[in-house]
């Protein structure tokens, strides 16, 4: 569903309130952790959140599944590679910061992308997580997995450290809350 709507409705997605705010927040911190900053973008989609982020002044490489990359690079993602959140085909200590909005949910081994986000990152690094909140979310878009901000912080135990932490209430096209999280990578 949301691969047609970039397709025949990317411009209509990304003016919608639900993505200004998301938009927004991911500028806010993402500008909070610095400037010329090399950012990976997991799971770009239509690059709504890399776009911005882009203009900013930071260095922006997305990563996609290979049928949606194609179609990320003809909505104009500047960096645009075929792969895999769960494994990452970058060095380590290659990025500032690592975001990944509305991918958590769909992915068999969560924990997976948070060992290699993790590892991509250097060690000052960032971590900016977007997911619907709570059990509600499993009942639409083919998520496999549902979260809140107690169920991540356990989840990425002492490798990271909560710095923040944003709600965005329910939408027309966001059926339960979504939050969005930064995280500090952790010495430990």
């Amino acid at each position: 569903m949301h691969i047609f709507m970039m397709r025949t409705h990317s411009a209509a997605l990304g003016a919608s309130s639900l993505n200004v705010a998301r938009i927004q927040i991911f500028s806010d911190m993402v500008s909070r952790v610095g400037n010329r900053l090399k950012i990976l973008d997991v799971g770009c989609g239509d690059g709504v959140i890399s776009a911005p982020i882009v203009k900013m002044g930071n260095y922006v490489t997305s990563v996609e599944l290979p049928t949606i990359a194609t179609l990320a690079q003809r909505c104009g993602v500047p960096s645009v590679v075929a792969g895999d959140a769960e494994q990452l085909a970058f060095a380590s200590s290659s990025f500032d910061v690592v975001l990944a909005s509305e991918v958590l949910e769909h992915l068999w081994k969560p924990q997976n992308f948070l060992d290699e986000a993790h590892r991509v990152l250097r060690s000052n690094g960032y971590l900016i997580i977007e997911t619907p909140e709570g059990k509600e979310s499993l009942n639409y878009d083919s998520h496999k997995h549902y979260f809140t901000v107690e169920r991540l912080k356990q989840m990425v135990g002492v490798r990271f450290v909560l710095c923040e932490a944003k709600r965005l209430k329910p939408t027309g096209t966001a059926q339960t809350p979504t939050i969005i999280l930064l995280l500090h990578k952790s010495s430990k």
